[in-house]
């Protein structure tokens, strides 16, 4: 862990279309490139995450669920969706400490990457149904929309939220070919929360469609340690 740069968690709130949060994504930032107005560059994240290691990665998620565990401690009582990929998946799996520890969590999430589904197979769903008997965790998808996730994957009915990539909904929100998919994703999870929101009209936009949620910049997130304090 000494090589890994210093780094902040926020939770990032969404809303649904009364205007209540519902859930709150935690985020991982460089501590020299994030405040609490979100104005940081999200490449230099991708980037960042792309090359920590997978035992890195892990310890990360570890800090994480600690940080998660104090909060609950102190009465915290919405939905938390924490991000994790093929290694932290993997770990998990190896990891019985962990898995009670997550069985503690009732209101925590795992937040699949759409990468993780990217080529989704057999050997995916059997990776994803696994996790869901070592974890009482439900399982929400991140980014659907730009080709690295497709349809077939639902079936299982492994997914309970499934969250819209921000810029398919910048592309395609204001047309029928988002009303169809919306449509069917209902069909196939229990909701869908929209990424990538940033202005009222967006907001609008989004008052008469079938979702869960919505969530994005327009919206200040928190520090966690903020709530921890």
């Amino acid at each position: 862990m000494s090589n890994q740069p210093k780094t902040v968690f926020l939770l990032e709130p969404v809303y649904d279309l009364s205007g209540q949060v519902i859930a709150r994504e935690l985020l991982t930032r460089l501590a020299d490139d994030a405040n609490i107005n979100n104005k940081r560059n999200p490449e230099r994240d991708v980037g960042f995450f792309s090359q920590l290691s997978a035992d890195v990665k892990w310890q990360l998620f570890l800090h994480q669920i600690e940080k998660l565990i104090q909060l609950y401690q102190k009465g915290f009582d919405q939905i938390v969706s924490v991000n994790v990929d093929r290694d932290i998946v993997a770990s998990i799996f190896k990891d019985a400490e962990i898995q009670e520890k997550l069985a503690q969590l009732t209101l925590l999430r795992l937040e699949i990457s759409a990468f993780f589904t990217a080529r989704f197979n057999s050997a995916d769903l059997l990776i994803l149904k696994g996790v869901a008997k070592v974890t009482p965790a439900p399982l929400w998808l991140d980014d659907f929309g730009p080709g690295y996730s497709n349809l077939s994957m639902f079936d299982s009915g492994i997914f309970e939220i499934v969250k819209i990539d921000k810029e398919f909904f910048w592309q395609f929100g204001d047309g029928r070919t988002f009303d169809i998919l919306l449509d069917h994703l209902n069909e196939l999870c229990n909701g869908v929360i929209v990424e990538g929101v940033e202005n009222q009209q967006q907001v609008d936009l989004l008052s008469h469609k079938a979702i869960y949620g919505m969530q994005g910049y327009l919206w200040q997130s928190v520090y966690l340690d903020d709530l921890l304090a």
